[in-house]
C-alpha cells in the first residue's frame, strides 16, 4: 500500500488531486482543514492505494469512464463507505446465523443431557450400592480386629488388682462401682474398693457411698505406702478395684506419677476407661498418653451419650487393646455389660437403636445377668 498526502485551497480541488495522482479507486484515510479561519487555510487529504501507479495511470476504457463516479458527487470515498456498510451488514447476518446455530445446538445438548440424566440415577444407585457394600465389608473387618477380653477371676490366694485410669470425666468412679457390683452380686466374689482420687471434691464420698450400699470395704490411699498397706490388708479379697484421679491426657506428669505408684506392684492391671463420645483425635491421644502404663484392657463408658461409634471402633481396632466392658448409663449396677462379639457388632453396625433394642430384649438385671459374655 502507498500513502500520499494532498493539500489544496478547498476540498474539491484536493479530491481532484487524489483522483489524478492515485486514481478513482484510491482510499481516503483522513481529511481535515489546516489553519482554519486564517488566510492560509488549506484542506488536507491523506489517501492510499494498494496497487501499482502504472495501473492507475493507464488510459481508462469507455466502459470504465461511463461507470466512473464524478469527483464532485459520488466519489470513491463515499463508495467505499457504502461498501464497508454492506460488508458489515453481511457480517451481521453471519453473526446472527452463528448465534442462532449456537443456541439451537445448546438446546439440543441440554435435551440430550436431560434424556441421559434419566438413566444416570440407576447407575448412581448401582455405584452407591457397591460403595455401601465395600464400606460394610471394611467396617466388618475392623470390628473383627477388636479383641474381647472380659475379666475372669480364678479364686486363689492372691487377689486380682485392677486400676481404672483415664482422663477427667470419663466415668471411672461409676465404672469402679459397677465393676464391684458385677463381681460381688453376679459372681459372688469378695471385692474391695480403693480410692486414689484426692483431687476431685466428693470423689471419695461417692465411692464410699457405693461401697456402703453394697456392703463392701472401701479405703482412701493418699501415699504410695498407703497403697501397699491397703493391698496387703485385703489379701483375702478376690478382686481389688483402685479408682484413680482423672487429669488431662496432655499432662505427662500425671501418667508418670501413676507409673511410679504402680511400679512396686507388677500384678496391678491398668484398665483404661474411654468415653464413647470422645472425638477420634482425642481417643488416639488418650490411648497414646496412657501407653506407658501397659494398659491391660479397655472399658468403654457413656455408650448411651452418643450416636456415632465409627471413630471409637476404628481407633480401638488400631490400638490392638482388648475391650472388657461396656457402660451404657448411670444406673449402678444395671447399666454395665461384659463385652461380647454380638454386642460390639450390634453397637458398631446398627448404632444405639439396635443396641438399646438388644438390651431391652435381654432385660439385664443384677439377678439375671448373662452367664457368658
Amino acid at each position: 500500500m502507498k500513502i500520499k498526502r494532498f493539500e489544496a485551497p478547498d476540498n474539491i480541488t484536493a479530491f481532484a488531486l487524489v483522483k489524478k495522482e492515485l486514481g478513482e479507486n484510491a482510499v481516503i484515510l483522513s481529511t481535515k482543514t489546516i489553519d482554519k479561519g486564517t488566510p492560509n487555510a488549506r484542506f488536507e487529504v491523506i489517501a492510499a492505494m494498494d496497487y501499482e501507479l502504472e495501473t492507475v495511470m493507464a488510459p481508462p476504457t469507455e466502459t470504465a469512464r461511463q461507470k466512473a463516479p464524478s469527483i464532485y458527487g459520488d466519489h470513491t470515498f463515499c463508495g467505499n463507505i457504502r461498501k464497508q456498510k454492506a460488508e458489515q451488514k453481511d457480517r451481521g447476518e453471519i453473526n446472527f446465523e452463528s448465534r442462532d446455530l449456537k443456541m439451537r445446538f445448546s438446546r439440543m445438548l441440554k435435551e440430550q443431557t436431560r434424556k441421559e440424566g434419566i438413566k444416570k440415577p440407576v447407575e448412581k444407585n448401582k455405584s452407591a450400592g457397591e460403595t455401601k457394600t465395600k464400606v460394610e465389608k471394611w467396617r466388618d473387618s475392623i470390628i473383627e480386629q477388636i479383641h474381647i477380653n472380659p475379666l475372669k477371676i480364678k479364686k486363689s490366694t492372691r487377689p486380682v488388682v485392677l486400676a481404672l485410669v483415664g482422663p477427667t470425666g470419663v466415668g471411672k468412679t461409676t465404672s469402679a462401682a459397677k465393676l464391684a457390683a458385677w463381681f460381688s452380686l453376679r459372681e459372688n466374689c469378695k471385692v474391695t474398693l480403693l480410692s486414689m482420687d484426692c483431687y476431685r471434691i466428693g470423689a471419695t464420698d461417692q465411692l464410699r457411698t457405693y461401697a456402703r450400699i453394697m456392703r463392701l470395704p472401701c479405703e482412701i490411699v493418699l501415699r504410695k505406702k498407703d497403697l501397699a498397706d491397703a493391698i496387703s490388708r485385703h489379701q483375702d479379697s478376690d478382686l481389688i478395684i483402685i479408682d484413680t484421679a482423672g487429669k488431662s491426657p496432655y499432662d505427662s506428669d500425671h501418667v508418670a506419677e501413676l507409673k511410679d505408684w504402680f511400679a512396686p506392684f507388677n500384678f496391678i492391671r491398668p484398665y483404661l476407661v474411654l468415653s464413647a463420645s470422645t472425638k477420634k483425635e482425642d481417643i488416639k491421644t488418650i490411648i497414646n498418653s496412657y501407653t506407658p502404663l501397659d494398659i491391660a484392657s479397655l472399658i468403654i463408658s457413656k455408650v448411651d451419650e452418643t450416636r456415632t461409634y465409627a471413630a471409637m471402633c476404628q481407633e480401638i481396632a488400631a490400638s490392638s487393646l482388648p475391650v472388657s466392658y461396656l457402660a451404657c448409663g448411670q444406673r449402678v449396677p444395671e447399666d454395665f455389660l461384659a463385652a461380647s462379639r454380638p454386642y460390639l457388632h450390634t453397637l458398631f453396625k446398627k448404632g444405639w437403636q439396635g443396641f438399646a433394642a438388644m438390651l431391652n430384649r435381654t432385660e439385664l438385671k443384677p439377678a439375671d445377668w448373662p452367664l457368658t459374655a
